[in-house]
C-alpha cells in the first residue's frame, strides 16, 4: 500500500465567495475578513462554485531535417480566468452585467442601459473549514456578455460571469508544503524582511 498519499495534504473547498472593486486596487492585507474594505462588493449567492480557466495555445515546430522531436515550441501568451455563476442581485452582480453602463430611471422603473466593456479588481476566496485559498487579480474584465440562466419556474435567475484576467491571477495558497522553501528565503519570519532582522553587530574592540 502506497505511503505517501495523506488526506490531510487534500481539500475540498465547501464555502466560498467572489468580490469586486475598482481596477488597480490592491488586495486586502486581511483578505479573509469578514468585512473587507469598503470598495470591495460581495456577489453574494454563487451557484456551483468557480471555475478557473487557462488557455495557452502551444505551437510544436518542426524542420525537415531533425526527425528525432519537435525542433522548437512556441508557446503563445497564457490567458488566466474565473467562471462563476452570480444568482444575487447585488451591487457587485448589477455592475458587472452593466459592463460600464449605467442604471436609468424612468418613473417607478429602473432600467438598464448595458456598456460595451469595463475592468474591475476581482477577488475569489474558497474555505474548507480549516483552511483558506484565494485568487486575485487587479485587472479583469468579461469575456463576453454574460449569460442568462434559463428561466423556467426550476433554476435559480443568475448570471454566468466569464471573466478574462487582464493581469494574472494571483493564488494565495493555503500552506507551503512541508520542506518547501520558496524562491529567495532567508528565514525570516513571514512577511518579514532583511531589515526587520538586521545581523548582530560585532562588539567594539
Amino acid at each position: 500500500m502506497s505511503t505517501f498519499a495523506n488526506p490531510d495534504k487534500a481539500y475540498v473547498w465547501l464555502d466560498g465567495d467572489a468580490f469586486r472593486a475598482p481596477a488597480g486596487t490592491e488586495l486586502p492585507t486581511d483578505l479573509y475578513a469578514d468585512d473587507l474594505p469598503e470598495e470591495w462588493l460581495a456577489y453574494g449567492g454563487v451557484e456551483a462554485g468557480f471555475e478557473e480557466t487557462s488557455e495557452q495555445a502551444v505551437n510544436k515546430l518542426n524542420v525537415f531535417n531533425y526527425r528525432q522531436s519537435a525542433y522548437k515550441v512556441g508557446r503563445d501568451p497564457l490567458v488566466s480566468g474565473m467562471k462563476f455563476r452570480a444568482v444575487d442581485n447585488s451591487e457587485a452582480t448589477l455592475k458587472t452585467r452593466l459592463q460600464g453602463g449605467k442604471v436609468t430611471k424612468e418613473g417607478n422603473n429602473y432600467i438598464i442601459e448595458k456598456g460595451i466593456g469595463e475592468e474591475f479588481a476581482l477577488l475569489v476566496r474558497l474555505d474548507d473549514g480549516d483552511d483558506q485559498m484565494a485568487w486575485y487579480s487587479p485587472r479583469v474584465t468579461l469575456s463576453g456578455p454574460a449569460t442568462r440562466a434559463a428561466i423556467d419556474g426550476k433554476s435559480i435567475d443568475g448570471f454566468e460571469f466569464d471573466i478574462t484576467a487582464l493581469e494574472p491571477f494571483r493564488e494565495v495558497i493555503p500552506e507551503l508544503p512541508e520542506g518547501m522553501k520558496v524562491d529567495g528565503e532567508t528565514g525570516n519570519k513571514p512577511g518579514a524582511t532583511d531589515n526587520d532582522n538586521p545581523a548582530e553587530e560585532s562588539p567594539q574592540q
